[in-house]
């Protein structure tokens, strides 16, 4: 059986290369398939994962911590609520402000999102040592060409993103 820290650190690669990758491909336009594209931590699993790093945040915070349009936060957040993993509520010192916080429940079920994904049981410790430098170079590279870009804003608010817990969410 491969050893449990090293499928967390390929895990947290594999996230971290999703979330780079995405952004990437928006800078660059590609166009991908996105079926082929779903990685967990997308839309719904993406606003529990941020609610459950740093709880109650607005849901203008959470848009712009996540790039995601207002609409699209606004429809999450509302699919979330009617599963009981986020709750809604005024902020106490500007009216106009939703605070979303996130349950019990939620934080249940962003813990499990979070676990190694069975498919690296396949891959012994070597192989996961290799895959997790494979996937720390092509990081790298697409940070790269994201940061030679005009969308230093966006690269930003997602390498601060990844920096403060989801490339480490395993470890």
């Amino acid at each position: 059986m491969p050893d449990l820290l090293k499928q967390k650190n390929a895990a947290g690669k594999l996230i971290e290369f999703g979330m780079v990758r995405h952004v990437a491909d928006k800078v660059a336009h590609r166009n991908t398939d996105e079926d082929e594209r779903k990685f967990m931590f997308q839309g719904q699993g993406k606003i529990l994962l941020a609610l459950s790093q740093s709880n109650g945040l607005s849901q203008k915070e959470l848009a712009t911590r996540l790039d995601l349009s207002a609409q699209s936060t606004a429809e999450f957040v509302n699919k979330l609520v009617k599963k009981q993993l986020v709750t809604k509520e005024k902020s106490t010192t500007d009216r106009r402000m939703t605070i979303i916080r996130i349950t019990d429940l939620g934080r249940q079920t962003a813990t499990m999102e979070s676990t190694v994904p069975e498919f690296l049981n396949a891959l012994t410790d070597e192989e996961l040592d290799q895959f997790a430098n494979i996937l720390s170079k092509i990081n790298t590279h697409l940070y790269d060409e994201i940061e030679n870009t005009d969308h230093q804003n966006l690269f930003n608010r997602s390498k601060q993103m990844i920096k403060d817990g989801i490339r480490d969410w395993f470890l």
